[in-house]
């Protein structure tokens, strides 16, 4: 999935002749703190409710004021991880989204970012979750683990590895598509493997599908 795929289809970016009156307006309506400024098209960067509040008369034109923006964004070409490592690291409700030549294409908020990075993370899909434990990255093959989860007539759905700030431990979280887990942890345990945590489909379930529903609800996109 990529960032031309997530753009938020409802919310138009600010013009260098719109007033700081109704760039306050339309972050009010769309409840965002940031919006793109463009110029004929070319991406200038991003507008905050700080730097109108800044203004002296805030019915003057944006592009009268407005000069070296912050300027964060994502090509369209960029694949969703490259697009919430961006998300992660910016001070913003929304990310940019511009082609090769800079011509903005439009943005992508956090609700939308949030929306499709869950129907790709299989959350939705009934299944268990296994959380393994590693002294060190080289520990972590992924041939390996692929093959004790089908060994039990199952599938990996998703997978994430992470590091432990606190412990400096290694840990990959495991979605299958079986709610009954217990024969894939035996036989990570078999070959000593550290099973951390694992979720049934009594732990899981019903919780889950909840959650999940709830945040739909929530983001109503």
């Amino acid at each position: 999935m990529l960032a031309k795929d997530i753009i938020s289809e409802n919310i138009p970016p600010l013009k260098v002749k719109d007033t700081g009156t109704k760039a306050i307006e339309w972050m009010y309506e769309f409840k965002l703190s940031h919006l793109p400024l463009v110029d004929n098209k070319k991406y200038i960067g991003l507008v905050s409710e700080e730097d109108i509040l800044d203004f002296n008369n805030t019915n003057e034109q944006l592009g009268k004021f407005l000069r070296n923006l912050y300027k964060p964004f994502v090509r369209d070409t960029e694949h969703i991880y490259e697009v919430l490592r961006v998300a992660a690291t910016l001070k913003s409700t929304v990310i940019p989204v511009i082609d090769a030549e800079e011509t903005y294409l439009g943005l992508i908020n956090l609700q939308s970012l949030l929306y499709h990075f869950a129907k790709m993370s299989s959350i939705s899909e009934p299944g268990g979750v296994i959380i393994l434990e590693l002294n060190q990255k080289t520990d972590y093959v992924l041939s390996d683990i692929a093959r004790m989860v089908e060994s039990n007539d199952a599938h990996i759905l998703s997978l994430y590895f992470n590091v432990d700030p606190d412990t400096g431990k290694h840990a990959v979280t495991i979605k299958v598509d079986t709610t009954e887990v217990k024969h894939i942890v035996a036989t990570f345990e078999r070959y000593e493997y550290q099973v951390r945590a694992y979720f049934r489909e009594s732990d899981l379930g019903d919780i889950m599908k909840d959650r999940y529903d709830s945040l739909m609800n929530y983001l109503n996109i």
